[in-house]
């Protein structure tokens, strides 16, 4: 006799509060939340400009798909978020020479003393966050999550690796929903 749902055992999941992911998108969501509350507030940013402008001033210049990767934004998002940043004088683009292709993104002046001012309130998050650990309990964090995160980026290979020879639409409904992910991550 074969089992009806109702006769079936219930799926336990772990409860919420010890999923990774769960938790790491409400620690990432309270994070970003903050500091587009400040930089809206105090520069008139909003979060995927302040996250470009880290990147830039991280480095001397970038291309668009070179900011996309560490900022958790796709292309065409940072693009509209840089047209901002250029129209108020943050940010400029030029052609690469080398590659007509491809753009080159800078800070300009006024786009350096911008994220310049916002690193007070960064430094002071960063320390009263770390402050809520103990020296041994933040060595643990960092080893924990670099273990994690690598672990995490082979899950992914494999899960991409075995996807790669599956219909076209399901991948585009994978990077649409990925995309839209990526647009949650914290700064």
């Amino acid at each position: 006799m074969s089992k009806t749902p109702s006769d079936a055992q219930p799926i336990r999941h772990p409860p919420l509060n010890r999923r990774f992911g769960y938790r790491f998108t409400i620690l990432s969501r309270a994070l970003a939340q903050h500091m587009l509350l400040y930089v809206g507030r105090e520069f008139g940013l909003n979060l995927a400009e302040f996250r470009i402008l880290s990147v830039l001033a991280d480095r001397d210049s970038t291309s668009i798909k070179d900011i996309a990767a560490p900022t958790s934004l796709d292309k065409a998002h940072v693009t509209r978020a840089l047209a901002n940043l250029m129209e108020r004088g943050l940010a400029t683009q030029v052609i690469d020479p080398g590659d007509r292709r491809l753009r080159v993104v800078k800070l300009t002046v006024a786009g350096r003393a911008t994220i310049t001012g916002t690193l007070p309130f960064s430094l002071e998050r960063q320390k009263r966050l770390e402050g809520c650990l103990t020296a041994a309990e933040l060595r643990l964090l960092w080893k924990a999550l670099s273990v994690l995160s690598d672990e995490a980026e082979r899950m992914l290979a494999e899960e991409e690796q075995r996807g790669a020879g599956s219909k076209r639409g399901s991948t585009r409904t994978a990077k649409r929903e990925d995309a839209k992910g990526r647009r949650d991550a914290s700064p």
